[in-house]
């Protein structure tokens, strides 16, 4: 009885944890470049269980078929013990492409990118920008909405410095006016000053090869455990100036999510109500013959 309680209790807590990963990506449904998380559940190992065979009620050994020995472990089946919520895995599936017209708003494409074999299994890289973090570690990213602060710095919408293929901070020095800069698809920016063009710089691209093995810092940014190579013009990765990639989380699937985790938050609480009456009456039956 207490097992049940425990499985119960650990379905509970399961669905806990994959609501708030349900929760965290219906809060970024409109966060640019947002890959949602998908909860992983897994179940405990089970147990085999077996009775041991003793002699019958005549002392002799009971024969079923094949000889039996007294002692012999009878295998009566297996019993399941939980569940449990081993990790967030978040899909870096294609986000919507959104025209906005502005020229610091840049989106990345990276459908083309061909699937690779690792650890037996096929796996789709993912194109991130190269970004530098408070700490000057480097982080990656794919939100695209971009401004320029004070001194001339290309940085996201969170305050991070956008870096260039080679790994430095892109620092756009002059009057340079945003709208009079032009990004293409290999990333290089120019800028139109009347009708000349100059280059200014070109946005770094990281592949992580096995996105997978990235770690979410919060929010938008993420960290791989050893540095990923900034590529220039990566095959299979295209830039579009003007555009940003909206999040791959479905709004309308999420709530359904949502709600069916809740159903079954609600079984397993009932489940529990059930055996909690069970063992009060069991107290109660005890302390009345006793």
């Amino acid at each position: 009885m207490i097992r049940g309680l425990y499985s119960a209790a650990s379905g509970m807590y399961s669905l806990e944890r994959r609501q708030e990963a349900l929760a965290d990506n219906l809060a970024n449904a409109q966060t640019p470049g947002y890959k949602k998380d998908d909860t992983a559940l897994r179940a405990f190992p089970s147990l085999l269980i077996n009775r041991i065979r003793d002699l019958d009620a005549q002392g002799k050994i009971p024969v079923n078929g094949a000889p039996q020995l007294p002692g012999q472990a009878v295998p009566i089946g297996e019993l399941y013990t939980g569940v449990y919520a081993q990790e967030r895995i978040p899909s870096f599936q294609q986000g919507t492409l959104v025209q906005t017209d502005q020229p610091l708003d840049l989106a990345i494409n990276d459908q083309d990118l061909p699937e690779q074999t690792i650890n037996g299994r096929q796996v789709k890289p993912a194109a991130m920008f190269a970004v530098q973090l408070q700490d000057g570690t480097v982080g990656y990213t794919r939100n695209g909405k971009w401004d320029l602060d004070a001194n001339g710095n290309l940085v996201t919408s969170d305050g991070y410095r956008v870096l260039g293929v080679d790994g430095k901070p892109v620092m756009l020095t002059g009057s340079i006016q945003k709208e009079d800069l032009r990004i293409n698809e290999d990333g290089q920016i120019f800028v139109q000053n009347g009708n000349q063009t100059q280059a200014a710089g070109r946005i770094g691209i990281a592949i992580a090869q096995n996105p997978l093995d990235l770690r979410r810092l919060g929010g938008n940014v993420y960290q791989s455990t050893t540095p990923l190579q900034i590529n220039q013009n990566p095959a299979g990765v295209s830039l579009n100036q003007g555009f940003i990639e909206q999040s791959n989380v479905d709004a309308g699937q999420t709530m359904a999510d949502m709600m069916m985790t809740v159903r079954g938050y609600e079984a397993n609480q009932k489940v529990i109500d059930v055996y909690n009456q069970s063992l009060q009456q069991l107290y109660t039956t005890g302390k009345l013959n006793g």
